[in-house]
């Protein structure tokens, strides 16, 4: 089968581009503030994209999201395939009084696609928190598959009153700074964020392409235990991570988990985890820094695990002062090496869905 490539890539997030936050991981920043949105003016830790205009869950303010990512991108090739993953898009503009709310997620592929000049086959991908990873996954399969040679995945999601309101409802949001994999977790964070990778079957690249990162192997699942808990002995996860071993000769060299500092969902990751057959493995989160930015968060990770092949080593987790009792060595305050140059990224969402991704040099 052909083997799919990373040949380029960036993220926004509230620390910045790819550089700027992994930079930022490393020194244990955070762009995370509490401050009230929705929910009857409550505060808790947000992330906000710095430089978007327009108001919070708009179509102006995803429109200026749009323009700083195609600001990031080369030129297209035409024939490329597009697929975008979102879960609520500009959400906001539905509670207007307009009889046809714009931006949202079933119309965003196919504007995205006229504004990039894209005619190759075109998808939306609106699976939770593991929206822009399966995209990226199925974009990977498409490779693999020979239905096209190059594929674009965009992930994205915007802080809205809609989302921060649920959230809250939900008791799931921290008012205070999130703190994934610690014994006094107490909620996530919500935040702005957004990426794009482009992918391409290995044997079509130039001389002249760069090589970013081989997706070595994948898998999905679900679990199906509960409409938002994920199952307590992480019986869906655990298939997933049997899915990438059992078909795969690459050791997992270190693991950039969900690590949403919930309570439920952490603890479920390092029981799924711990049965991996080398249980000292590195593991980190980036949404005590980042926040979690929904269907973005699966793209973010990615490229920042593209980050980690290249360095070598997972940031820190920002937040982890005590960490929850584990075989695996999470990391805290410093970041940590790869046991070997593989990184495996994983996302979890509502419903019980899993996605893993397994990067290797390419």
């Amino acid at each position: 089968m052909r083997k799919t490539v990373i040949t380029a890539g960036n993220i926004l997030t509230p620390l910045g581009d790819l550089d700027s936050t992994w930079q930022g991981l490393l020194a244990g920043r955070s762009g995370l503030r509490v401050q009230g949105l929705g929910a009857g003016g409550m505060n808790f830790p947000l992330g906000f994209i710095e430089g978007l205009e327009g108001d919070v869950g708009s179509l102006g303010r995803q429109e200026s999201l749009f323009s700083h990512l195609v600001e990031q991108m080369p030129k297209i090739p035409s024939s490329t395939a597009l697929f975008c993953a979102t879960t609520k898009a500009a959400v906001d503009e539905l509670s207007l009084e307009t009889e046809a709310a714009e931006g949202q997620p079933w119309q965003i592929a196919e504007s995205l696609a006229q504004r990039l000049g894209i005619c190759g086959e075109v998808k939306t991908v609106s699976a939770a928190c593991v929206s822009s990873l399966v995209a990226m996954i199925q974009g990977a399969m498409a490779i693999q598959s020979g239905k096209c040679d190059r594929a674009l995945v965009i992930g994205f999601d915007l802080l809205s009153e809609f989302v921060v309101s649920g959230f809250a409802s939900l008791k799931g949001l921290s008012q205070e700074l999130p703190k994934p994999y610690d014994k006094e977790r107490s909620g996530l964070a919500l935040a702005d964020g957004a990426g794009w990778a482009l992918l391409a079957a290995e044997e079509v690249l130039g001389d002249d392409e760069e090589r970013l990162a081989c997706m070595e192997n994948w898998g999905m699942s679900c679990d199906a235990t509960h409409i938002t808990a994920p199952c307590r002995n992480g019986s869906g996860l655990g298939r997933l991570l049997e899915q990438i071993t059992n078909q795969c000769v690459v050791k997992i060299g270190g693991i950039n988990g969900h690590g949403t500092a919930t309570v439920y969902n952490d603890a479920m990751e390092l029981v799924a985890f711990g049965r991996l057959t080398e249980n000292t493995i590195p593991l980190c989160s980036v949404k005590g820094s980042l926040g979690h930015s929904l269907a973005a968060a699966g793209i973010i990770e990615a490229m920042l695990s593209v980050k980690s092949l290249k360095h070598q080593l997972l940031p820190p987790t920002v937040g982890l002062k005590e960490p929850e009792e584990t075989c695996l060595r999470l990391s805290g305050l410093k970041p940590l090496p790869l046991l070997y140059p593989s990184v495996l990224t994983c996302n979890s969402g509502f419903g019980g869905i899993n996605a893993g991704l397994l990067l290797t040099p390419a």
